[in-house]
């Protein structure tokens, strides 16, 4: 679903249409300029395995029961600015390997059950703005290989990678979208 206009107005699909595609792997939503909120008939989905929520602007929250896709591997959340929170769920998507969060400048905190992601290898958070202090249980995720982000939460990644997570890489990456010549 790209460039859309229209969804935030509908149903995308109900729960017994969810069901008639069983096998489906992949959801994208891209530049859905409406869209504030995903049905959680997505959460049926079960058999999903990556699922792309980009540039949607308008988008506060995602569904309560998210956690239910079982089979998701990758969750890419980026350019959400709108996005104010991950439902505590998330953090039981046993296979999650790549979770970007990159330009989701309204979300506060990380659920406190992160640690609960045993796949996670990769979680792209640069420009998150809102996150002002990571959950110490990050340095629980003995899978998480790479992190890429920004000069905000670098010393926090730096601190757990001395601490605890000696072969995690930490990417930083520069500020691509400033607004602060709107101050000048």
């Amino acid at each position: 679903v790209c460039l859309c206009e229209g969804l935030g107005n509908m149903t995308l699909f109900d729960k017994a249409q969810a069901l008639k595609f069983p096998k489906l792997v992949e959801i994208n939503f891209d530049h859905c300029s409406d869209l504030e909120e995903l049905p959680g008939s997505i959460c049926s989905l079960t058999s999903l395995e990556r699922l792309s929520v980009t540039n949607c602007h308008l988008i506060q929250k995602l569904p309560d029961d998210l956690g239910r896709l079982r089979s998701l591997r990758l969750l890419r959340l980026s350019t959400c600015p709108s996005l104010s929170m991950l439902p505590p769920s998330i953090c039981r998507l046993q296979q999650l390997k790549f979770l970007d969060i990159s330009l989701c400048m309204s979300l506060k905190d990380l659920p406190m059950e992160f640690d609960q992601l045993p796949k996670l290898k990769m979680l792209g958070m640069n420009e998150c703005s809102g996150l002002k202090m990571l959950p110490k249980a990050l340095a629980k995720l003995r899978s998480l290989k790479r992190v890429i982000c920004d000069e905000h939460t670098e010393q926090q990644w730096l601190a757990i990678k001395a601490s605890a997570m000696p072969n995690l890489t930490v990417d930083v990456v520069e500020e691509r979208f400033n607004l602060d010549w709107l101050d000048d």
